[in-house]
């Protein structure tokens, strides 16, 4: 089961779902893609994860705008406590997607961001990522799902195949993924 993360979303579900008693538990997975200037931030939780699509217009000046309003730091520290406060006891994993050609820019930020939380951050370079949760241990693939055929299987965060623990818009161009049309 897998979850598409849009453009400037931060989505967290849990790892694992069951359609109801007695039913099998499922994987849950979340990706993105299209990572041409953006950056992905995945992180696991425990038994919960949260992966975000940072777009190309986080920049220094968007970052703490100078006018004062609200910026990606805001929104990443918001998206962050949102997350933390459902699993307060976990210590968070994180991993960084972006793709060649990316600013240094960006990825460096975030790194900082994450690093200055005690986070241990790994980072990869694709212009797609998926993560899961296998043992209560952050996985990573640049590979969009783990086999080809179901590469368009997915639903996105209007129509979730299981509940999304926590949502957080990081800036107003937060749009959902693209339903399925074939990668």
């Amino acid at each position: 089961m897998l979850i598409r993360v849009g453009l400037d979303q931060w989505i967290m579900v849990n790892g694992q779902h069951r359609d109801g008693p007695g039913q099998p538990v499922q994987q849950v997975g979340l990706n993105t893609a299209g990572l041409s200037g953006c950056v992905a931030i995945g992180m696991g939780w425990g038994e919960m994860m949260s992966l975000a699509h940072v777009y190309s217009d986080c920049t220094a000046a968007t970052w703490t705008p100078a006018d004062g309003s609200a910026g990606y730091l805001q929104a990443l520290d918001q998206a962050f406590a949102g997350s933390h406060a459902l699993v307060p006891q976990a210590k968070p994993q994180a991993v960084l997607y972006w793709s060649e050609g990316t600013p240094r820019w960006l990825p460096r930020q975030l790194y900082n961001w994450l690093d200055a939380r005690d986070i241990e951050v790994y980072e990869e370079e694709a212009p797609s990522c998926r993560i899961w949760i296998d043992e209560g241990r952050l996985k990573w693939s640049k590979d969009l799902a783990a086999h080809p055929s179901d590469v368009n299987n997915y639903t996105t965060s209007d129509n979730a195949a299981t509940t999304i623990q926590f949502y957080k818009a990081l800036s107003a161009n937060a749009v959902a993924a693209s339903p399925p049309q074939g990668e």
